[in-house]
Order: C-alpha cells, then structure tokens, then sequence
C-alpha cells in the first residue's frame, strides 16, 4: 500500500543492495557470536547492570557503517533520520545509539570475533551457491598504517613528545617527578627547522650539516628518556599513596610510559648510528613510536615504491566471494600457497581445480605440494629463467586463461581499498589494523552474496 507517493513499508525505504543484505543477517549464528561478546564485557555482564544496546542492532549498524564508509558521528545521524536504516537496523521508534557507544562496541568486537563473522558469511555464501569453490586466486596487498612518513627527526620528535605527555599525566594526578619538567617544544622546533634546511644543501654537505642539530635533539630525547625511567622507579613507589581515579590514572600512565621508553631508545639508536655513523642499515628500523608493528614494505610498485603498514593474504573463490583474509607476519608470498589451498579445502571439502597466483608465489616444492592436495592446473608463472619445457608449459591455453582470470583479483583487492576502506586504517593499534581488514572482508563479500541473490 501506498500513501501519498511514500511507500507504507519501511523496507521499501531501503535501497536493493541492502534489503538483500537484511536477509543474510537474519542468521542467528551472526547475531550469536555478537551476543557472546557483549556479555563476556564485564564479568557479570549477562545477569546484572542496566540492559544493553541488543546485538543484533550493533552487528547492523556496524555493517551499515563499514557498507557506506561513515564515520561513527555520521552513522548515529544517517540511522536517526532515515526510516529505512532504523528498519535495517533493528531500532525502530527506539533511541539511536550514539557515537561514543558504537565506537566502544566497535573496540570490543576484535579480530577473534570478527574472523568468526567473517566465516560464518564464508558458510551462508557456499551454502547460497554464490561460489562453487572450483577456482582459486590468491594475491597478497599492503594495508597502510595511519602514520606520517618515518624520517628520523620525525620519530625523535615523536618520542618527546610521547614521553613528555606521560611525564605531564604524572605530574597531574600527584605523582612528585623529582625534577622539573621544563618546556622543550621551542627547543626541539627550531632543531627540526635547521634539519630541514640543512637537507636542502644536498650530498656530502647535507650529511654534516644535518649532525650539529641532530645531537641538539639525541641530547633532548636521551635527557627525557633518563628522566622517564626515574619517573617510572619513583611513581611505582608513590602509587600506594594515592587514591581512587588518581591511582588508576597513574598506573594507566606509568603503563603507558614503560611501552614508549624502550622505543625511544632504539630510535635513538638508530639514529645515532644511521645520521652520525653513516650506516643507514641499522637494523629493523622502527618507523613509528605510536605504531611500533608497522612495517617497510617495498612491492616493486612504480607509483609507489616503499608502503608503511603491513601485509594483508587476499583468497578468493570463483563468485567474487573472499574465502579468506589475514594480516600476514613476514613479506614473503612463498609460505603462503599451501595453506591457502589446505584453507581451501576445509570450506568447501575438496581442493580447487585450478589455482592461479602471481609469480612471488612460486617455488618448485610449493607447486608439486598443492598438485599432491589435488590441484589440477596450477597457474604460477615461474619467474627468472625458464626452460623450454616450462616455457611450453606455460603457453597451454588453460594456463594463459587462468593468468587472465587471475588478474581479476586486482579489482577484488582494489574494491576492498577503495570501497570498503582496507587501503589505510583509522583506528590505533595492531586490533584496530585486524579489525578493518576483517570489516572490509565481511562488507565485500556481504556485497557480492547481495548481487548473486539480485
């Protein structure tokens, strides 16, 4: 029934993606392990305290939000004056809940909640027919980290001021530093202004000219960093004294500072020996101090040579259905091709006829390994030389189809980017960085089961 032009359903509100989208949530499974994780907040979450906002209604607000690339502000104000998200939301005439509330779910739904979700989509998405899983794709991406670009200065930089913002908490909450705490801003300003400059000169002249700075600011970041560790000795002393919210805040601070000291020296290591030694391979270099596990990668790409961030395993099956996604720990593609094909048959119960990946997935034992799990055709160029036979076995027409084929993992990879928000992530930590890759997981193959089903 139709009143006025406006439809009488509050379905009818929403667009086709997203009432195909409502039904695949419908799986209690889903809403289950939402559940699971809300009552385990507090230790008597389920049986005490005030009611929660329900599960299901944060597992839909979150997709929402991952599906429209909102921000958590900008959710609570699209689902309050829209008919149609309250309806796909399961609010109704209810109150919204409001930013700060969704961003502490958010937190709370980890990557170990989040790969069970992601699953569970994988099961409805073979269980619905949107992927037959007798094809195979497998491509590895850089998700950025939310840092600015790691120069040496940068991090020293970064460090006092970390180090001076823990030392400042300190002090506040009543915690007697034993030294004063002077104002190192200008000091450390003018410092970075004369690298800068210094740089500009180019070649051997720049090198020597960029040192005399650089000591001014070692001397600042090694004078602080002694001052933080008497702080740390003297406040774990002092935290009986206190009381209630102060001692809590103390210990968060205290905390907080014996996580950034130890990073504060190694990037005074490695700057003493990559600015003032000339050896410009220290080591790992530790590219940020809020973002210690970000790593340096360079994929050979001309539009960009050096990422930031880490290494992200992209598996697809035939359906544009992403049966997998992880947060890879080397930089390495070989040690990825056969537990990818073992994943493989775990979802589907058999191996895949054929599997096609680029040429850094290749190695001679890794190809004869997932021939034995009962791949038929594997599609990986061999890089270097090529002998005749391989040459002839690489120009097979079922071979130049499946590189073909394989191609369209670029697009996969670029939709999870640029769609679903895997290129940079905006949340802190290593979690906030599992989280958006499984976010942008979830919401892409919860888009292409919308468009099978269409």
């Amino acid at each position: 029934m139709v009143l006025f032009g406006i439809a009488s359903k509050p379905e009818d509100l929403l667009e086709p993606r997203l009432r195909r989208i409502d039904e695949f949530l419908d799986e209690d499974e889903l809403v289950d392990e939402v559940f699971r994780k809300l009552s385990e907040r507090w230790p008597k979450s389920r049986g005490r305290g005030r009611y929660s906002t329900p599960a299901e209604v944060v597992l839909r607000m979150l997709v929402l939000k991952q599906l429209k690339q909102w921000s958590f502000e900008q959710l609570a104000w699209e689902v309050t004056g829209n008919v149609g998200y309250r309806h796909f939301c399961r609010i109704g005439a209810e109150k919204v809940p409001d930013d700060k509330t969704m961003i502490r779910y958010h937190q709370l739904l980890d990557g170990p909640v989040l790969r069970k979700i992601f699953d569970r989509i994988v099961k409805v998405a073979v269980r619905e027919g949107a992927t037959r899983g007798r094809r195979m794709r497998l491509d590895t991406t850089v998700a950025e980290a939310s840092i600015r670009y790691p120069t040496d200065s940068g991090l020293l930089e970064d460090s006092i001021g970390a180090i001076r913002r823990g030392l400042s908490r300190l002090a506040a909450v009543g915690v007697k530093l034993g030294f004063p705490l002077k104002r190192v801003g200008r000091s450390v300003s003018r410092r970075v202004r004369a690298i800068g400059e210094a740089v500009r000169l180019r070649g051997d002249a720049a090198r020597e000219a960029i040192k005399k700075p650089y000591r001014g600011l070692l001397r600042i970041t090694g004078r602080l960093v002694r001052q933080a560790k008497g702080a740390i000795r003297g406040g774990r002393k002092q935290l009986p004294k206190l009381r209630g919210k102060a001692q809590r805040a103390a210990e968060r601070s205290l905390a907080d500072l014996g996580l950034v000291v130890p990073l504060a020296e190694r990037v005074i290591a490695q700057t003493r020996a990559r600015v003032l030694r000339g050896n410009p391979k220290s080591g790992e270099k530790l590219i940020s101090i809020h973002e210690p596990w970000a790593q340096i990668l360079r994929r050979g790409k001309l539009h960009r040579p050096t990422e930031f961030g880490v290494l992200v395993k992209v598996q697809e099956a035939d359906g544009g259905i992403v049966t997998d996604v992880d947060i890879v720990a080397g930089k390495s593609d070989i040690p990825l091709l056969v537990p990818a094909v073992e994943k493989h048959r775990r979802i589907f119960g058999r191996p895949p006829r054929l599997v096609a990946t680029d040429r850094g997935f290749y190695s001679g034992e890794g190809e004869r390994r997932i021939q034995e799990l009962g791949v038929l055709r594997a599609v990986i160029p061999r890089p270097g030389h090529r002998s005749q036979k391989r040459i002839d076995y690489e120009k097979q027409r079922w071979f130049r189809r499946g590189r073909a084929w394989r191609t369209g993992g670029e697009a996969c990879i670029s939709r999870l980017k640029s769609a679903f928000g895997m290129r940079r992530s905006r949340y802190r930590g290593a979690d906030g960085m599992r989280r958006n890759v499984f976010w942008a997981a979830i919401s892409l193959n919860l888009v292409a089961l919308a468009a099978r089903a269409g």
